[in-house]
């Protein structure tokens, strides 16, 4: 199909609603043809016309019996039956017989850049609000008969958490994972989650259950991720007790890759600056330089408002300090971000309350710096995920913050095998000493750029725990992760649309 040309009316009947919204952007010049993109635009179209199809909706299980159908598929119905509702008994039993005809969702995995949030955000528009072309005659495509939501990630843990958490006040001797799991399927019967990754114990213990019992009460669940289905919760403590849940993905997804390696969000930092060079830099270095903090003020002062610090709600009835605010803006310094002891919770509270951040003296970040390096991409993700302008200041140009590492389990009775629980890298183990709170013959070491050894734990440099490993390599893998998302962050037509962008004759350094 030739995409520099428009589409006749009846070639965008023989598509979907996706392809042709990714075509008339080609068409309009935002990105060029890609064509593993086009290849999940037609896995998207399929399955919005799956989940359009009245027969898809035959066999949903109503709102008032999901709670029963979740203990039902929980194991718990003989516990259940004696309040004597046989009906949510029966539904759910029925349901169970033709629930894997329902369907299946999509797993998208591939590179930083590479398109896949854009698809999912097109394929999400269109369920939930439908999608109207014009053309010679009317193409129009109607919202899905099912409620959708659309979550980041580490936004849905936080909800998932925080509604286990009220539950197990309420019934503290109760399954709380059956209740949450109607509370979200009477929510939504369509998940979108973008940037699935699985890096401790807690919460691969809880997503194997919970998902599993979304499948089964009738979600589809759309994801992005970095990693296959095969790399979630890599080198993870306990992994093996995780790995039938990953046949149960493949078993109720499509797994589709997104094989391109091109960055397209780095192209578009690219394209902006030369296209004006006059434009105010939203990344300087060197932090020190008297005209880095003259533009900050200038970034600073388009927040408006007198400034005052404030106090921010945060979940779990948290709250967090901000020493120098406007209306608008938040500024802060590395340390007071990423050196206490601060989490995704707390991000999400600062993007949903500010438009635009600013960020100074930030370090260059890598295997030295773990901690801090970890709670950057998670800030990172919690900003992009709310569209909140970012403004940086660092000590080193922006294509060296990031400084890649490696990590292994070492032991000090050989058996790595056993030690990395399964882990498939093929990455060699060698043997030093003891050490680690979650197993006494082993520890992680991370290896950074200049190959020197240093043992790391959650709190600093000392006797690390076995379950640290797959959030340490997650941290190493997610760093193109966030420099391509800062590339695309500091571009200057980044963020909400209400956001002034100063301009002046400086360049970036």
């Amino acid at each position: 199909m030739a995409f520099h040309r428009s589409l006749t009316a009846f070639q965008q009947r023989l598509v979907g609603p996706i392809t042709l919204t990714y075509q008339r952007l080609i068409q309009s010049g935002q990105i060029h043809l890609d064509h593993d993109q086009l290849s999940l635009g037609a896995a998207l179209d399929s399955l919005y016309f799956q989940l359009s199809s009245p027969a898809s909706h035959r066999f949903l299980i109503p709102d008032d019996h999901l709670d029963h159908a979740a203990r039902y598929y929980a194991g718990s119905s003989p516990a259940f039956s004696s309040f004597g509702n046989l009906a949510g008994i029966a539904v759910a039993a029925a349901h169970s017989l033709v629930h894997h005809s329902s369907p299946k969702g999509i797993y998208i995995h591939g590179s930083v850049g590479v398109g896949k949030s854009m698809l999912m955000d097109l394929f999400y528009q269109t369920c939930s609000s439908g999608l109207v072309h014009d053309t010679n005659d009317e193409i129009q495509y109607n919202p899905i008969q099912r409620r959708c939501k659309r979550r980041h990630f580490h936004e849905f843990m936080l909800d998932v958490h925080q509604r286990i958490h009220t539950y197990k006040k309420m019934h503290p001797r109760a399954d709380p994972l059956p209740p949450v799991a109607a509370a979200l399927a009477k929510e939504a019967r369509l998940l979108c989650f973008d940037e699935m990754q699985i890096t401790d114990i807690a919460d691969a213990m809880i997503l194997k259950r919970l998902l599993t019992l979304l499948f089964d009460l009738g979600v589809t669940i759309v994801t992005t991720s970095n990693r296959p289905p095969c790399g979630l919760y890599e080198g993870g403590i306990n992994r093996s007790i995780f790995l039938p849940f990953i046949d149960k993905l493949r078993e109720r997804m499509t797994v589709v890759k997104m094989g391109g390696m091109r960055d397209y969000r780095q192209d578009a930092y690219a394209m902006t600056y030369e296209s004006n060079k006059r434009l105010v830099p939203s990344y300087l270095f060197p932090s020190s330089d008297h005209s880095t903090l003259t533009i900050l003020e200038q970034w600073y002062k388009t927040g408006r408002g007198e400034t005052r610090s404030e106090v921010i709600p945060v979940a779990m009835g948290r709250s967090i300090c901000v020493p120098k605010a406007n209306d608008s803006c938040g500024w802060f310094s590395f340390d007071e971000l990423c050196k206490q002891p601060l989490g995704a919770a707390d991000y999400i509270a600062l993007a949903n309350r500010f438009s635009l951040i600013i960020i100074d003296n930030v370090p260059q970040l890598g295997g030295n710096t773990y901690n801090e390096s970890r709670r950057f991409v998670v800030l990172i993700d919690a900003l992009y995920e709310a569209k909140t302008k970012l403004i940086v200041s660092a000590n080193v140009p922006r294509d060296d913050l990031f400084v890649g590492f490696d990590a292994t389990v070492e032991t000090s009775d050989g058996d790595e095998e056993i030690a990395m629980d399964g882990n498939r890298s093929g990455k060699e183990s060698l043997v030093v000493k003891e050490g680690g709170s979650s197993n006494s013959s082993s520890t992680t070491l991370i290896r950074p750029a200049d190959n020197a050894v240093m043992e790391w734990s959650a709190t600093g440099r000392i006797g690390v725990s076995l379950a640290q490993l797959s959030a340490v390599k997650e941290v190493s893998f997610s760093f193109r992760r966030a420099a391509s998302r800062l590339a695309e962050m500091t571009a200057a037509n980044w963020g909400r649309s209400h956001i002034h962008t100063p301009t002046s004759n400086t360049r970036e350094i």
